[in-house]
């Protein structure tokens, strides 16, 4: 019977335990394959690409300006110094350590057990499994599904008109007036509560390494079978319902929309905005 454990991430006792797993332990679970319809942000976002790609296409590269770009050497200032020197003292006291004076130490390995609360929910799990496959659909009671078109709110709209508009005025931007600004690089050095950190982390995992696994005492495990309660039937009868609705929609009742592209002026806020970066 597969178990759930707690375990740590990158633990190497968990990937020994995975490599030794065999098939006979594994349990067959029976995949429910669905295919909703898209969503409506989902069509938006798939017209706004085509729409963008066809801005791409018809893009004409005349209409870039020539740009010259100029290189300037910057010397370090006092700080990034200051910081490269105790950087490098710090590397050559690092690559002058004697290894002589560690001390060795002993690895003990841990490997702790499932609680009785995770075999249970596990145990509870399959036998819902279970009662879901075996489950007689002949009890079930047709349905009639009413199909409904909502067309989109005036909200919707709103907001599809604003990233027109916002599209074209990022199309239309003109690049000669950016101003080119310096990227300052800095490289700080880990302070030392990240390294007692990682010093923490280490000393965690060599502890778990070396659990001793003769310290565990054996349990029996108790089986319980729960059945299905009614809200759970009810969600499941849902489900059916909305996946017959899917596999049955007619696509012919779909109405077909135009959309109509505008393209906005700049508000006087934003032709003062620009006189004034300039």
């Amino acid at each position: 019977m597969a178990t759930k454990a707690a375990l740590p991430s990158a633990d190497p006792q968990l990937l020994g335990a995975i490599s030794k797993a065999t098939p006979e332990s594994l349990h067959h679970v029976k995949t429910d394959v669905k295919n909703p319809l898209p969503s409506k942000e989902d069509l938006r976002q798939e017209k706004d690409h085509e729409n963008l790609i066809h801005n791409l296409e018809e893009f004409d590269p005349t209409n870039l300006h020539h740009t010259s770009t100029k290189e300037r050497k910057i010397l370090p200032d006092t700080n990034t110094i200051a910081q490269e020197k105790t950087e490098q003292e710090l590397m050559s006291g690092i690559e002058g350590f004697d290894a002589g004076k560690l001390k060795p130490t002993e690895t003990q390995e841990k490997n702790p057990l499932p609680d009785p609360s995770a075999i249970t929910a596990e145990k509870a799990e399959r036998y819902r499994k279970q009662s879901i496959e075996d489950f007689n659909k002949k009890k079930l009671k047709r349905a009639n599904t009413e199909e409904k078109n909502t067309l989109p709110d005036a909200d919707a709209i709103e907001q599809e008109k604003r990233e027109c508009e916002m599209r074209h005025s990022i199309g239309d931007f003109n690049k000669s007036k950016l101003r080119h600004s310096q990227t300052e690089v800095k490289n700080p050095l880990p302070s030392t509560e990240a390294i007692n950190l990682e010093k923490q982390e280490v000393e965690k995992i060599q502890e778990i390494e070396g659990f001793k696994k003769d310290s565990l005492k054996h349990t029996e495990p108790t089986v319980k079978n729960v059945l299905p309660d009614q809200d759970t039937l009810d969600a499941e009868k849902k489900e059916q319902e909305l996946k017959d609705a899917v596999t049955k929609f007619n696509r012919n009742s779909l109405k077909k929309t135009t959309t109509e592209e505008k393209n906005a002026l700049p508000s006087s806020r934003d032709i003062a905005e620009e006189k004034a970066a300039k």
